[in-house]
């Protein structure tokens, strides 16, 4: 009976291991390259030279259909950040309907059946914390219990 509860914790410790190193398209946290931003977030242009956080990302899906959470790193002034995505994301396609810059920065954005929130915050060593959230678009009268 003890050589079955030790095979099976160490059946469960292997599987562990190999969820948690499991591969990723983006590997570790890793520099957006034009191919990476256009497989993950096809509709979505990200600013050159932005860090994708791995450990702040769950991106479901791809392309123009990608649902879920971005984490970036992006260097720069935070007003040039901030900029960026309210001048850039429209011309994919995305209509800005508020944003508000602060220290505590955020846009909102809406295409087709989706809702896009940028949220931009200053972080250490000149570069800023960026999180995209993408999430269906809930509309009145639609809403689940």
């Amino acid at each position: 009976m003890n050589s079955i509860k030790l095979l099976l914790a160490l059946s469960l410790a292997a599987l562990l291991a190999a969820c948690a190193s499991g591969s990723s398209p983006i590997g570790g946290d890793s520099q957006v390259t034009e191919a990476t931003s256009k497989q993950l977030t096809g509709d979505m242009p990200l600013p050159p030279g932005a860090t994708i956080k791995q450990q702040e990302t769950l991106v479901m899906g791809a392309g123009s259909s990608w649902m879920g959470r971005l984490g970036l790193s992006v260097s720069g002034d935070p007003q040039a950040v901030f900029t960026y995505f309210r001048d850039n994301l429209p011309g994919s396609g995305w209509t800005l309907t508020s944003s508000s810059f602060a220290k505590l920065s955020l846009l909102t954005f809406t295409k087709a059946d989706r809702v896009a929130n940028v949220q931009i915050q200053n972080g250490s060593f000149g570069s800023n914390d960026v999180l995209i959230t993408v999430a269906p678009m809930v509309r009145a009268g639609s809403a689940r219990p």
